[in-house]
């Protein structure tokens, strides 16, 4: 319990170090930028390769590509008709946060730090299926429902965005190689042991720099609402992951626990794009950060223990 405190606390100051690097500008403009790229096209596919290079492949973890599907779809499909009656910014803003996990920048060191590898690899086939919204699914079908003249090929969007995500086509080639039993060769893997562990220190920092804290006293009812739905909705696809998920120790365990991962990143870029109030939705992803730590910390530590009062 000791180690898991510990390590959590290390995850904690790496993102408060962000926070005040970006407060005392000790990093400029383009730095947030440039360490984003490191993650999303370095270091986190170098972590997903490393992972699935370090551990037999098990074919029922398969299971977990859906899961990550419907924890991600599920949130965003209740919201469609939720929201019909608020106003078209608005409920932009809500269907681009209302779902979509931060698995890859938060969850993943998270994960790669307290469990073994197994658990890594079981985190990123949840991650692949959460990735099919996360890389511009969300962005594409908000665009089909709130628009007054929505694309012409939704589909193709959505294919042409997921295909130019390097994690996302990390995720296919990997499983597509594991499902026919051919092993990431040992080699490759030693190779990006260290590009993959920079990738907890990288993402956590890169995190710290996107926060912020400050909001408009007359948006605090919509915040309220969308954090207010995130938790609620956190908590019930724990609750279903721990009473029906076919798997048991500590893959599902961490399956759990990734259902409190904080909002994506990708949901804020989302909403600017949408030219709904992005500003909104980075202070509800920074807020969700702060639960996410919290649920996911009480989970570790005690997460083993309720397992067995369940089992």
């Amino acid at each position: 319990m000791d180690t898991i405190a510990i390590t959590i606390a290390s995850f904690v100051c790496i993102i408060i170090a962000g926070i005040v690097a970006r407060r005392i500008e000790l990093i400029g403009s383009g730095g947030g930028d440039l360490i984003s790229r490191l993650v999303f096209n370095i270091t986190l596919p170098a972590a997903i390769i490393h992972a699935f290079g370090s551990v037999d492949f098990d074919p029922t973890h398969l299971i977990l590509i859906p899961v990550g599907v419907a924890c991600t779809l599920g949130p965003f499909l209740l919201a469609i008709p939720l929201t019909r009656a608020s106003e078209l910014e608005d409920r932009r803003l809500y269907l681009l946060n209302i779902g979509g996990l931060n698995v890859g920048c938060f969850a993943l060191p998270f994960v790669q730090a307290l469990f073994p590898p197994a658990a890594v690899v079981a985190t990123c086939m949840f991650d692949a299926g959460n990735a099919l919204l996360m890389s511009g699914g969300s962005y594409a079908l908000t665009q089909v429902i709130t628009a007054d003249e929505p694309p012409k090929h939704p589909v193709a969007g959505i294919a042409k965005r997921l295909l130019t995500s390097v994690p996302f086509d990390a995720y296919l080639l990997l499983i597509a190689l594991a499902v026919f039993g051919i092993r990431v060769p040992p080699m490759i893997v030693q190779l990006l042991s260290p590009i993959a562990d920079a990738n907890a220190f990288l993402s956590l920092f890169m995190l710290g720099l996107m926060i912020n804290f400050s909001v408009d006293q007359k948006k605090l009812g919509k915040l309220a609402r969308l954090l207010g739905a995130r938790i609620a909705l956190s908590a019930c696809m724990c609750a279903a992951v721990l009473a029906f998920l076919p798997l048991e120790g500590e893959v599902l365990l961490v399956i759990a626990i990734l259902t409190w991962a904080p909002m994506a990143t990708m949901g804020t870029v989302f909403t600017l794009w949408m030219k709904a109030d992005y500003g909104l939705a980075g202070l509800a992803t920074s807020l969700s950060v702060v639960a996410g730590i919290i649920a996911m910390t009480l989970l570790s530590l005690y997460g083993p223990g309720l397992l067995q009062v369940i089992g």
